[in-house]
């Protein structure tokens, strides 16, 4: 038997609050880029990572 939805491959929920200002850049980045919030998000937390392991210490400025 078929299953209605798709199977989750993601296996954790991220959530944040996040001021008005910045859903708003975010969602200006959804309509550029026609990507998704979680996607966004996916690849802000991949950037983020690279910079650590690239300099092995989280920068003030990056968060």
């Amino acid at each position: 038997m078929k299953r209605k939805y798709k199977e989750i491959t993601k296996d954790t929920i991220v959530s944040a609050r996040i001021s008005d200002d910045e859903m708003y850049n975010v969602r200006q980045l959804m309509e550029v880029t026609k990507l998704s919030a979680s996607e966004i998000m996916r690849r802000a937390f991949h950037l983020q990572i690279e910079r650590f392991n690239e300099t092995r210490a989280l920068s003030s400025s990056c968060l």
